[in-house]
Parts: structure tokens; C-alpha cells; sequence
């Protein structure tokens, strides 16, 4: 909606994660919340390389719920973080990007 409404550059939370990470390793991964998100971000990260991309690691789901990151059990929280990003790294990715902005 901004990008329509001013000519100043406007990128989203996304776009902006990608080309810091790009900027700083060579392959980066997602992890994020519940299974839903995964569907959504995939076109996304497409989209915004323009193409599919062997830099992108791919994407993880958590299994945690977006209030489960803050008002969960702290102990279960992070090691379902801890998870997912073991998996991503496992996958290539040097660069992990938090795909949830819940918390």
C-alpha cells in the first residue's frame, strides 16, 4: 500500500531481511511459525529474487503458535527455535532469517 501512495522506496519486513542476508553469507533460510506461513513465504522469496534461487536454504516451520513465542514456555520455545534452525543450517543455510515479526 505505501509503495502506491509515495515515490520514496519502500520495502516490507521480507525484502528487507533478504537483501541483508544476501549481503552477509551465501545461503539463507526461514524459519517461522505454525505450518501455515510456510505456503505464503515461499512465492514471496520467489518474487522478490525473481527467480528460484540456490541461495535460499529454504524454509522451517516451528510448530509454535505467533502468542506461543512470547507468552509460551520459555524452555520449549527455544528448543523449537533451536530445531528449526539446526534444520535450516543442515540445509546449507549460513544466514537465518526469523520469519515471524509476533514477537
Amino acid at each position: 500500500m505505501l509503495r502506491e501512495t509515495t515515490r520514496k522506496p519502500a520495502i516490507n519486513i521480507l525484502e528487507s531481511a533478504i537483501s541483508q542476508s544476501l549481503l552477509i553469507g551465501q545461503r539463507f533460510g526461514i524459519i517461522t511459525t505454525g505450518t501455515g506461513f510456510k505456503y505464503i513465504h515461499y512465492p514471496e522469496v520467489r518474487n522478490f529474487l525473481g527467480a528460484p534461487s540456490e541461495r535460499f536454504a529454504g524454509l522451517v516451520t516451528t510448530g509454535l503458535g505467533v502468542v506461543e513465542l512470547r507468552e509460551g514456555d520459555r524452555t520449549r520455545v527455544e528448543t523449537k527455535v533451536k530445531e528449526g534452525s539446526a534444520k535450516i543450517a543442515e540445509r546449507g543455510a549460513d544466514v537465518i532469517i526469523l520469519g515471524c515479526a509476533g514477537e
